[in-house]
């Protein structure tokens, strides 16, 4: 599996909804939405016990499914009770996986050398890799956000990541599920910064997608930016009219 220059619209679903046949509904309805769709590359990350049967559903369509975290433990099973190996959802249909995310940092306590393990598991499996990256309002405010995003990114240090491999979602902890965005213009600096320190590692050309309380109404304004290269979608991810929108937004 390899990531390309395209755009991408990816939804991560959280932990919803909250039954099966609720989930593989949602993925009908994104299918049918967006099944002439060609532009912009899809993806969709339900939860572990419907990652299965929405990849079913998707299946003979080009939207991706992927999980939203895997085990930092090597190999693809062992004594690792609670765990799902990077292979395990491969085998269950998955293509990316998402890793950092603020919620995982915040909740789990994921730091770098977590992340590290998990990176090298997904890399192993020829997953695609969404590392997330992203400030918290006191960090934002102090100036801060440049020098963490920093700090987060040096996980690649020394992985030998392929760039082929490798998606960024720029998400601030302070604008998840809270209304709040940052402006375009601050976006388009940060991701400017982002490339910039991944071509310092050798990883140039790599994708920046933004997140952060994307929806139908300010896709727009950020899909004009040639910086930003997509988007990863939370809320918005749960009803397949407004994810078509926001991809509608991309591909134009």
């Amino acid at each position: 599996m390899t990531a390309s220059t395209s755009k991408y619209v990816i939804g991560n679903w959280k932990l919803n909804p909250a039954s099966l046949n609720e989930a593989k509904a949602l993925a009908a309805a994104v299918k049918a939405a967006l099944a002439d769709q060609t532009q912009v590359k899809l993806g969709c990350a339900p939860g572990f016990l419907h990652l299965p049967e929405v990849a079913a559903v998707l299946g003979d369509c080009a939207i991706w499914v992927g999980a939203q975290d895997i085990s930092a433990s090597t190999g693809a099973t062992g004594a690792f009770t609670g765990d799902v190996s990077a292979a395990q959802i491969v085998d269950a249909g998955a293509r990316f996986v998402i890793l950092g995310h603020s919620e995982r940092r915040q909740y789990q306590g994921e730091d770098n050398p977590v992340l590290a393990k998990k990176i090298q598991q997904a890399i192993a499996a020829d997953l695609v890799v969404i590392l997330c990256v992203g400030e918290t309002e006191s960090q934002y405010k102090s100036g801060e956000t440049l020098s963490v995003l920093e700090e987060q990114l040096s996980v690649l240090d020394g992985l030998g990541v392929p760039r082929s491999q490798l998606i960024i979602a720029y998400e601030p902890v302070w604008a998840i599920g809270t209304g709040l965005t940052p402006t375009v213009d601050e976006v388009v600096a940060v991701h400017r910064h982002i490339r910039a320190t991944l071509a310092d590692k050798e990883l140039p050309e790599v994708c920046v997608l933004y997140g952060g309380s994307v929806n139908a109404d300010n896709a727009a304004a950020f899909a004009e930016a040639p910086e930003v290269a997509g988007a990863l979608v939370g809320g918005a991810s749960l009803k397949a009219d407004a994810f078509a929108q926001i991809v509608a937004a991309f591909a134009s």
